[in-house]
């Protein structure tokens, strides 16, 4: 089954920034109750050592993800460690919540930032996606891999779905998730609730965005086609794979040959 770019309604520019924020907060609960991402942390580690400094950007944040575990992990080997925060719709919110939560870790651009051409004072040695890579066509997902090999960036793009049975079974619970979490996610607004609990709108948005997401995730084999189509991508180590478990994180990592 070859990829499908299903419309998601937190891309549109015109969706309500009350729901797409507490969407990407609820993602970010999500990551940080479970601990989603913490089978990627080897290859974080090792991604900071073929990095040159210690500035981390991560690109289409959201609400920030899974990022606050494997952060206090990273942290107490490398406590210079600095992450900053972008997106093209900055949950701003979420963004102060976690910078005041871990004031020596996390920074943020409160302006919109192109994950495609991110500006020149991001040109990080480390850029991560998490969750997001997704959301870019051929052409833009191209553009993120070719923008960190001319800044001899290294790469990581982490998928916490694919087009697999795991995916597609987890789907069945979006709704009672959010039915049950929601009064424990923070920052949390009011106005959210009676588009949750009583016409639920919001759970109709995030499973309907979840499901797109899986079937606009890329193949292993589409992941390839991608690198290989980067411009002095032969200039770069490229590992595409995925971890072990009923829940694989899929991922990329892209770094600058010796």
């Amino acid at each position: 089954m070859k990829r499908i770019h299903v419309l998601e309604w937190e891309d549109l520019q015109w969706f309500p920034k009350l729901w797409r924020d507490f969407g990407t907060s609820y993602l970010k609960f999500m990551a940080t109750r479970f601990d989603i991402y913490k089978p990627v942390l080897p290859i974080i580690k090792t991604a900071l050592e073929k990095s040159t400094h210690n500035q981390w950007v991560d690109l289409a944040s959201g609400g920030g993800s899974g990022l606050i575990n494997i952060a206090s992990k990273v942290k107490k080997e490398n406590p210079e460690i600095s992450i900053i925060l972008t997106d093209y719709y900055p949950n701003i919110e979420a963004f102060e919540s976690l910078r005041k939560e871990y004031p020596n870790t996390f920074t943020f651009e409160k302006e919109p930032v192109d994950a495609t051409n991110p500006p020149k004072h991001l040109s990080a040695s480390l850029k991560t996606i998490f969750g997001a890579f997704h959301h870019f066509r051929p052409k833009g997902a191209r553009q993120i891999l070719q923008n960190a090999v001319n800044t001899n960036s290294v790469i990581l793009v982490f998928e916490p779905v694919g087009r697999n049975f795991g995916s597609w079974f987890s789907m069945l619970f979006v709704p009672l998730n959010l039915f049950v979490f929601t009064p424990f996610i923070r920052p949390l607004k009011w106005q959210v609730l009676p588009f949750i609990y009583l016409i639920p709108i919001i759970p109709i948005y995030v499973l309907w965005d979840g499901i797109a997401s899986i079937l606009r995730t890329y193949s292993s084999r589409e992941l390839h086609s991608l690198v290989d189509s980067v411009e002095n991508s032969n200039l770069y180590h490229w590992e595409i794979g995925k971890t072990s478990g009923p829940m694989p994180i899929h991922y990329l990592f892209g770094y600058k040959k010796l």
